[in-house]
């Protein structure tokens, strides 16, 4: 049996993109008899150190918490041991402590992949800058040393201030897309809705999404964690923005996001930077026959490029994303979909399928 160790920073109960995606992949390499292990962070004090959910055990370590990212005195340590007991390691970035990992697959000899979801540039709130100059290095020696490294678009990559230096390591995989029939039902009552999925974050842009809204007819539903969204106060910005129309659900569980896309009449994600490098919940709502509105971003703007199923807006332009929201839905959801192509390439097993010959 294949033994995997997959190094994530965050991972559930914690709510992102890339902990889903974590997931995703190592329950369903755990039904294809694989042997999976995730070492992450402790970011929670009432977490547990060790546990095993659907299949995959967990190890979690403490640390001190720096903008997005987490020290962890023990993790070079743990990982040392956690090393010796795995065949393949799967690195997720960013990462401050996937030099160690990188540096132990090395030293033992072990195959070493490395998944890029994002970088911390080099702008945001201080936290984010010190992790930015705090993780240049790891960074750097952990892509060096990689055997492969999996990036999602080539748009990203020919753009990536990491990515860019190691083409010839680089393998494109599009993330796992997995969407379940979940229970729950919404009403959101009379009119159109437009709908973000997602952290209350700086790097989403929804100071933007809040003031283009003033230029559309219909209600702004937000979705996703805003009270403990780690190293992040973006919340504390926008709530006195919110009203009647703009509306706060706090996170949704992913087995019931199909039936919040199908319930809304356009997605919108209006990132800012590249700490955003595709959007998975785009290419959800697709696949849903949701339409989208995305940024003109390397990456986020490649689900649209593909399917052609929404459009996109300049950043940083309320009066452009009012614009292309609009435009979306005068169009109505029926237009997108009769246009909508590529489809069956969101899909999580071709995903899987992907990452098992590189392992």
């Amino acid at each position: 049996m294949k033994r995997i160790l997959i190094g994530v920073t965050y991972y559930l109960p914690n709510i992102s993109g890339v902990s889903i995606y974590a997931k995703i992949l190592a329950e369903e390499l755990v039904k294809k008899k694989k042997r999976v292990e995730i070492l992450t962070s402790k970011y929670k004090y009432n977490l547990r150190d060790d546990e095993e959910i659907n299949g995959v055990k967990i190890t979690r370590v403490g640390g001190w918490q720096i903008g997005k990212g987490i020290l962890m005195g023990k993790y070079p340590l743990v990982s040392f041991k956690k090393i010796k007991e795995c065949d393949v390691i799967n690195c997720h970035l960013p990462s401050l402590e996937s030099f160690w990992l990188a540096l132990w697959a090395k030293i033992f000899r072990k195959k070493l992949i490395v998944t890029h979801h994002c970088e911390f540039g080099f702008s945001g709130t201080i936290g984010n800058r010190a992790i930015a100059g705090l993780s240049f290095l790891p960074h750097f020696f952990t892509y060096l040393m990689a055997d492969k490294i999996v990036s999602y678009t080539k748009d990203y990559a020919i753009n990536s201030m990491y990515l860019k230096i190691f083409r010839k390591k680089i393998t494109y995989i599009l993330p796992p897309i997995k969407l379940e029939e979940g229970e729950k039902n919404f009403d959101f009552g009379k009119g159109r809705v437009v709908a973000y999925v997602g952290r209350i974050a700086w790097e989403k842009g929804l100071t933007y999404l809040i003031e283009a809204m003033k230029n559309v007819a219909g209600k702004l539903v937000l979705a996703g964690p805003y009270k403990e969204v780690v190293g992040d106060k973006t919340y504390e910005k926008i709530k006195e923005r919110l009203g009647k129309n703009i509306v706060l659900t706090g996170p949704i569980e992913h087995k019931n996001l199909k039936n919040f896309y199908k319930k809304i009449d356009c997605l919108v994600l209006p990132s800012t930077n590249n700490l955003e490098t595709f959007g998975i919940v785009q290419a959800e709502a697709m696949k849903c026959g949701t339409p989208v509105v995305a940024s003109d971003l390397p990456g986020v703007r490649v689900p649209v490029h593909m399917t052609g199923m929404g459009e996109i807006c300049e950043l940083e332009n309320a009066n452009d994303l009012a614009k292309k929201i609009n435009i979306v839905l005068n169009n109505g959801k029926r237009y997108y979909q009769k246009r909508s192509k590529k489809l069956e390439f969101f899909d999580f097993k071709k995903t899987v399928m992907e990452y098992e010959k590189i392992f």
